[in-house]
């Protein structure tokens, strides 16, 4: 029951967040007249309906409120009697019904690239850890938890579900496969923060908050490695006794990163090589949006991804709602206003505004397109002998409760 209403009030809150974000999203075409103190007050409107490429000068367009009256054409920058310049403000829809398919095609190959890559570092960590999974099969599984985390929604995440397959296939492997799973998943983590500082220090001067966030969560984090590696760091820390201190759901996470550490310890090349495995894998994602991005016409410079999809998918981690719906656009409008209005044509009306709408567009449509293709995982569980059921996750629920009840029990001794 309680995993039940868990589910609907994140339902809930996607719901809430998409109606915050989409109505301040303009979703008609219209024509603006700018006037007043350097053409910056919005004089008049007018909705109309655009005919064919927005970007185009000038532009096709037909009345919105007579579909059948004749196509005419607008030029940017035209005044009336009154001095007043035309600009051209595209809707939401307007940006998808202008899309180019081929760079579509191309964003959506390199999502693609991305779960391979995910698949084959996870992979290579199992196969560290003492199992004989092939490379086959964690990309398969690998799939199924993407499936699992875009497409279906609830409580349970893609992560439990891929390693309960490594589970059934390598029975006895418990604690290595969820180590592995942990591992993989910090890992992800921070080799996206990396790539988000990197990219960072080439806009230090628009973006000091965000790098000087990037760069402190990296510091906070290297210095807990520190510590958690170093056996004389960790008695004078008193790091066992911290631990035992925390909230018992948090105290299990922990422990379980403090297990993954033990394993991977002796294996630090694996580590690093995964680490920057991830940094490619993260390349190739900020690829898929800039794809995307182009393919629907958003006038923005490739290094403006690089800095924001890494913090926009670091936000978006967090399992606030599935597939980060709502939480996705509502970043996406905002730091796409606040970064990127200045890429916008000078005689743009409210450049933030129209940037804020391009941004939840292409936020939308790539997790449109992140669900269609994850239906690929959706294949692979109707495919599957040894389909993962109910009962299996119920079961591995109860064995990580019963094992938090345990160390409850240790403690009050």
């Amino acid at each position: 029951m309680k995993k039940r209403l868990l589910g609907i009030v994140k339902l809930l809150l996607v719901a809430g967040l998409m109606w915050f974000v989409l109505s301040r999203v303009q979703f008609e075409d219209r024509l603006v007249w700018l006037g007043g103190e350097n053409g910056a007050k919005e004089i008049r409107s007018e909705a109309v309906e655009i005919v064919g490429q927005w970007q185009h000068d000038p532009v096709s367009y037909r009345l919105a409120t007579d579909p059948t009256a004749q196509v005419r054409e607008a030029e940017r920058g035209t005044t009336d009697t009154d001095g007043n310049s035309l600009d051209i403000r595209p809707g939401f829809l307007t940006y998808w019904r202008n899309l180019d398919p081929l760079l579509f095609g191309l964003g959506a190959l390199c999502f693609c690239f991305t779960v391979l890559i995910a698949g084959a570092r996870w992979w290579w960590l199992l196969r560290v850890n003492g199992t004989d999974v092939t490379l086959g099969e964690t990309l398969r599984f690998t799939w199924i938890g993407v499936f699992f985390n875009t497409v279906v929604p609830g409580a349970t995440g893609g992560d439990l579900i891929k390693a309960l397959y490594i589970m059934k296939r390598c029975p006895g492997h418990r604690m290595q496969v969820t180590v592995s799973v942990v591992v993989d998943r910090v890992l992800g983590l921070g080799s996206l923060a990396v790539l988000g500082a990197i990219a960072v220090l080439f806009a230090l001067d628009r973006y000091t908050q965000v790098a000087l966030s990037i760069w402190g969560v990296i510091v906070g984090v290297g210095l807990l490695g520190v510590v958690a590696l170093s056996r004389r760091l960790r008695e004078m820390v008193r790091l066992k006794w911290l631990l035992h201190r925390l909230p018992p759901k948090l105290r299990h996470l922990l422990q379980l990163v403090d297990r993954a550490i033990f394993f991977y310890r002796d294996h630090t090349w694996v580590i690093t090589a995964s680490l920057l495995a991830g940094v490619l894998n993260h390349l190739v994602a900020v690829g898929c949006v800039l794809m995307i991005g182009l393919a629907i016409g958003i006038p923005i410079p490739a290094y403006e991804y690089l800095v924001l999809v890494p913090v926009i998918n670091i936000v978006t981690a967090i399992p606030l709602a599935p597939n980060g719906w709502g939480i996705g656009e509502m970043i996406y409008g905002y730091l796409f206003s606040t970064y990127c209005a200045v890429h916008m044509p000078p005689d743009t009306a409210n450049p933030a505004a129209a940037m804020a709408t391009m941004g939840v567009a292409l936020s939308i449509l790539y997790r449109l397109m992140l669900s269609g293709f994850s239906l690929i995982g959706g294949l692979f569980v109707l495919f599957e002998k040894d389909r993962v059921t109910r009962d299996d996750i119920d079961r591995e629920v109860a064995l990580e409760e019963r094992e938090e009840r345990e160390e409850r029990a240790d403690d009050a001794r």
